[in-house]
């Protein structure tokens, strides 16, 4: 059974390749140009993830609209187009914790409220794919991702605490670093892709720890433990809190111990 993970540059692409037997990487970017790329895979039962979305360093631009559509929703759009005859087994549709706006605990069940167009645009995916997938009867997954670190991660906060501390950088924080949020390594997230692909029935579920920290928190631990990197603050409008409801994702992996995000950066920082 193939699986076609689209989109080349994400860190969980990567991790995912080396993990799902069988597995082939397309390019989003060159899919633009070329949808035929898939044309290999039109006549074969095949696995889709779809990573693809605006490159993570530029959610916040908005000098190119209509690339950014492009890159967000309309290569969804144009490789489910040309899969519609294709007999697909899975989908799985790699989303955000973003789409449920400030919620304290956010259940698979909660409305979703997106403030900002990184987050709009991940519940437009969302619903491309539960109509296309209910219209065709194919099996398939909304994974809402929480704070994931770990892997080749060049964009996260804490690739960010990990490059300013080895490089004697000053790390930039929001709001003093006070939001909470829910951090998940990347492991878990492949374990978690690796059983929804061998699992039916589960069209939504988050991926996440279940426990919320703070910069402010991590921060703090790590200066205890005689590591003390320099920081500046930026005011800006965020989330105040997301931490994730992680029944489904428990009883899918069978166990609820996760590494956390502080044990992971002193062990990263002192080896």
């Amino acid at each position: 059974m193939k699986t076609l993970i689209i989109g080349k540059n994400s860190n969980l692409t990567q991790k995912l390749s080396n993990n799902i037997p069988d597995s082939h990487i397309i390019s989003s970017r060159e899919l633009s140009s070329n949808i035929d790329l898939l044309l290999p895979f039109k006549d074969q039962i095949i696995n889709l993830i779809f990573n693809n979305f605006q490159t993570a360093t530029r959610l916040n631009e908005t000098d190119n609209l209509t690339q950014y559509i492009e890159n967000s929703i309309n290569i969804t759009a144009n490789v489910l187009d040309y899969f519609k005859e294709t007999q697909i087994r899975k989908i799985i549709y790699t989303s955000s914790s973003s789409v449920y706006g400030n919620n304290i605990l956010c259940n698979e069940s909660d409305e979703v409220k997106p403030l900002s167009l990184h987050a709009a645009l991940k519940v437009s995916n969302e619903k491309l794919i539960e109509r296309y997938s209910q219209n065709r009867q194919i099996d398939y997954t909304i994974t809402r991702i929480f704070n994931m670190f770990g892997g080749n991660d060049v964009f996260s906060i804490i690739s960010k605490i990990f490059a300013a501390y080895t490089q004697n950088g000053v790390l930039t924080i929001i709001n003093n670093g006070n939001a909470i949020r829910d951090f998940i390594h990347i492991d878990y997230v492949v374990e978690v892709y690796n059983r929804l692909l061998n699992t039916t029935n589960i069209p939504l579920i988050n991926i996440g720890s279940g426990h919320g920290t703070s910069i402010r928190h991590i921060l703090d631990f790590l200066r205890n433990n005689h590591i003390n990197l320099k920081t500046q603050t930026l005011s800006r409008d965020e989330l105040k809190i997301s931490t994730a409801d992680n029944a489904i994702m428990i009883a899918l992996l069978g166990h609820h111990e996760f590494k956390k995000v502080e044990d992971y950066l002193l062990e990263q920082l002192t080896t």
